[in-house]
Order: structure tokens, then sequence, then C-alpha cells
């Protein structure tokens, strides 16, 4: 009888452990502190992506972009990209970075980026975040999937590359791509239905299954 409790006590404590880790995350993402957020993050990491159709890997290096590799990092290790999918896939690019939940994207919408120089390039394998003008980088990031030199420097300041593919690219070439790019409006309704929309939608999309920050 002693052993039984003693045996109840333990997996007691773990499940509240696991418990507190889960709040911690919810805590961390749904309500991030100024404090939280202002962290550096490492010089350079890797974010191991684990997918439905593989794994790869994407060393961030903040020499590139400082702001936006510290967002990255704070994401990532928080779990923020588990359960997206790969929403957009055409020729040049793969776009991902909703979480598939409206109410937590809503919480990120509101704290943007703000803007740095391009100081790496967006040839194949490149990572950056996703704008739609000054000062509107979220949570959205694609994969250049060829060498687009010209997103150096359009659209108003260019897309500063925060970290790029070491491993896999492979799986960034097999992601579902027979959608390309989605109806007028999906963006938008993916943000305000998550992955609800999508998995009525366009049920074939890959998806991010889970995320490891290594150093």
């Amino acid at each position: 009888m002693r052993l039984h409790r003693r045996w109840i006590l333990i997996a007691a404590l773990a499940f509240g452990g696991l418990q507190a880790a889960a709040c911690g995350d919810g805590q961390a993402l749904r309500a991030p502190t100024p404090e939280a957020l202002a962290e550096p993050a490492p010089d350079s990491f890797a974010v191991r992506f684990e997918t439905s159709a593989g794994d790869f890997t994407v060393r961030f290096r903040r020499a590139w972009s400082p702001l936006g590799v510290d967002r990255v990092h704070y994401l990532a290790r928080h779990g923020f990209f588990e359960g997206g999918r790969f929403f957009r896939n055409n020729p040049r690019v793969v776009q991902f970075g909703f979480s598939g939940e409206p109410a937590l994207d809503s919480v990120w919408r509101a704290l943007p980026i703000r803007d740095e120089p391009v100081r790496g390039s967006n040839v194949r394998g490149a990572v950056s975040f996703a704008r739609g003008g000054p000062h509107t980088r979220d949570f959205q990031l694609f994969i250049n999937r060829i060498d687009n030199l010209q997103y150096d420097t359009c659209c108003n300041g260019g897309f500063p590359p925060v970290g790029e593919v070491v491993e896999g690219m492979a799986t960034i070439d097999r992601l579902m791509a027979v959608y390309g790019e989605l109806e007028a409006g999906a963006q938008g309704r993916i943000f305000t239905e998550g992955n609800a929309y999508l998995r009525e939608r366009y049920p074939a999309l890959d998806s991010i299954l889970t995320v490891e920050v290594v150093r």
C-alpha cells in the first residue's frame, strides 16, 4: 500500500510538472511580458522542425536581424509554430507561421517587429519574415525555394533574412504544393478562423508537428 501511494505521488508530481510547463508556455504566448520579449536570443542557434513531409533544420543568425531573430527564438521555444500549416507554396517560396489558433495569432499580430536593414540575402534556403508594409513583421515566415534576390531591395525596405535551412531542403521541396496560391482573402480567413478553415478548404496541406530549439 505504501509503495502504491508512492507511485501515485510520483505520477501526480510529474503530471503537475507537465501542467506547470504547459501553463508556463501558455502564459508566455498569450500574455508575453515586455521583459521577456526584450531578452536577446543567442548569437546563433538552430531550430529543428518535424513536419508531415519530413524534417528540416534552420540556423538562425542574430547578426542578420537581431529583432527578428529574437522573436523567432521566443516563439519557437514556447511552441508557437507547432500545429501550423505550410499554407502557401509556389515555385518561389514556402510560407508558414500562423499558429492555427486565431486568439493566439491576434496576440502576436498586435506585437509587430520594427523594420531592420537587409544584411543577408534571399537566396535558396534563406528564411525571412513576410511583411506587408513598414513595421509589419509578426509571426509569418517564408523559405526561399529559389534565389529571390529581388526580395533584398523590393517592397519599400526588402525582406531581411533571419536564418537559413542547413538540413532538409529536400523536405521543403516536397511540401504539398497542389494548391499553390490560395484563394483571395485566404490569409484573412486563416487569421480569423485558424486551422478549422484550412482543414475544410485545404485538407492536404502539410503541417508542423514539433519544433525543437537546439544550440
